[in-house]
């Protein structure tokens, strides 16, 4: 579970590079970095799931606990590179003069609580950060939902996920919008998708590893057939498919996940997502691939590599030194809030888990 989203992350990573280098006479990817984009689908599918596992017995006595959880996971990470994109504005606006008109400082406030797509329609400062502001909508649903379906009958669940699963077809046909309702009514239908498919999966006994295993390599060779083919659309499903195949930990394609190099990439996945737009515009700015003493193919190739390296490094340190320390904070205080509703510390959520 974890190491897909690494995974997941360098492919949107990936997608905003390809566009990056295809613009400024690079192209060097297409195909297989285009569909990028749909990343930011699995996500909201992967989050719904894991979610309901470990929360899945949430009361009221414990919603503050994981609201705060919540919060503390997502809002320090993304004011770090906030606050970082605003001192590079700084520096370019009053030693160059140079106005960017996707970085108005009268709308950094509403960024900064992440409200921005609620408020406007356009992509501004951290434009990625707009699918996080999703999720903080997912996380505050979460609780209504977990509480009235996870008593639900099989036969409603599967009802929920052949109606999200249709949704989250037609959405990626006419509808991958990132900004407004219609990016938060995108994030609810992949966690709800996600939710759905972990309430109806946990009712079945893990299977064997051969089958587990097949289930995994189906699924992974529909989301290659889906991008090969250009069915783009199918791809969210066949990747809730191997999400709930990861799930049993018993397959092949799990096994290899597990590797310390995959964990390591799941866990500074969040980081790699905020940084890396940023990133690529300012290494671009600093060091284009034309300074690179290639042939220009060779000069595109080395630069997207040199910028892959640059931000799977500074996402590492970022993850050490922003993201953990905050997201422990988050527990502790998570705990405290929950103490002071129930006059107790009861174990809702394992103590280790985001």
């Amino acid at each position: 579970m974890t190491s897909i989203r690494g995974f997941a992350a360098l492919w949107v990573f990936g997608h905003h590079l390809d566009l990056m280098l295809g613009v400024m006479g690079y192209p060097l990817y297409g195909p297989a970095l285009k569909p990028g984009y749909v990343s930011v689908d699995i996500f909201f599918i992967l989050s719904g799931f894991i979610l309901t596992t470990v929360y899945r017995g949430l009361e009221w006595r414990g919603v503050g606990r994981f609201l705060t959880r919540r919060v503390f996971r997502v809002y320090p990470m993304h004011l770090f590179v906030l606050g970082a994109m605003l001192v590079l504005w700084l520096d370019l606006y009053l030693r160059h003069g140079v106005h960017d008109p996707t970085q108005e400082l009268r709308w950094l406030p509403l960024q900064a609580l992440m409200l921005q797509p609620f408020f406007y329609h356009q992509l501004m400062w951290n434009a990625v950060s707009w699918s996080v502001a999703v999720e903080l909508v997912c996380y505050i649903v979460f609780p209504l939902v977990i509480m009235r379906m996870r008593h639900a009958p099989m036969w409603l669940l599967s009802l929920a996920i052949l109606v999200l699963a249709r949704l989250e077809i037609h959405l990626q046909n006419y509808d991958v919008v990132i900004w407004g309702w219609g990016a938060v009514f995108r994030g609810l239908v992949g966690f709800g998708l996600g939710l759905a498919i972990r309430l109806v999966s946990e009712k079945f006994t893990t299977p064997s590893r051969a089958v587990a295993s097949v289930i995994e390599l189906v699924a992974l060779a529909g989301i290659v057939a889906s991008v090969a083919t250009q069915h783009v659309p199918y791809v969210p499903l066949f990747a809730a498919m191997l999400i709930v195949a990861l799930s049993w930990e018993a397959g092949v394609v799990a096994w290899v996940l597990g590797f310390g190099v995959c964990f390591w990439l799941g866990r500074i996945s969040f980081s790699v997502y905020l940084l890396h737009a940023e990133a690529i515009g300012q290494i671009w700015s600093r060091f284009p691939p034309s300074r690179l003493p290639f042939s220009h193919r060779v000069d595109g190739i080395v630069w997207s590599l040199m910028t892959v390296c640059i931000v799977l490094a500074v996402a590492t340190v970022t993850w050490r030194l922003v993201e953990e320390p905050c997201r422990r904070w988050g527990g502790r205080i998570g705990r405290r809030v929950q103490a002071a509703t129930v006059h107790a510390v009861p174990a809702s959520a394992p103590a280790g888990a985001d």
